[in-house]
């Protein structure tokens, strides 16, 4: 029906849109200057954290499985979505346990002009994958939006 191919297209743009986040982080923002060891500074308030909670309880001992599983569900939805991006496991990420469930904190460098593309790949990513039942993007130093299965 129309509304359904509305509502999948809408779905593909986001993810597309947001997936872009992922794919090159690095030009996000402009380079810094020096430090003092010669090396370039880098803004954390230019970072995006992003926590996605599975539906997998936590268990510390199953961490790294857990990650790859949620890591794995990603990158399947963004495969049907048609988007093509870098391995998830090239960023920054550590366990969390969010509300007794298992997620992933994943630490985006230097994206924080590309945040509301990481929030709306995040939501599709929520509402449309079942074994992810919630994400947490914070932007720099803005406050944390929490999106939910709707």
């Amino acid at each position: 029906s129309i509304r359904s191919f509305a509502l999948s297209s809408s779905f593909f743009i986001l993810a597309l849109i947001a997936a872009f986040a992922f794919v090159d982080h690095s030009d996000a923002c402009a380079p810094t200057g020096m430090n003092m060891s010669g090396r370039r500074k880098r803004s954390v308030e230019d970072d995006v954290h992003v926590i996605v909670a599975s539906s997998e309880p936590f268990d510390l001992s199953k961490a790294e499985e857990n990650m790859v599983n949620v890591e794995k569900k990603l990158n399947e939805f963004a495969d049907v979505e048609g988007i093509s991006f870098k391995q998830l496991q090239e960023l920054p990420r550590t366990p969390e346990n969010v509300g007794g469930k298992f997620g992933v904190h994943f630490t985006v460098e230097g994206a924080f002009e590309k945040c509301a593309r990481v929030l709306q790949f995040i939501q599709a990513a929520a509402n449309e994958v079942t074994e992810v039942v919630s994400g947490t993007v914070k932007c720099g130093a803005f406050d944390a939006v929490h999106v939910t299965k709707k």
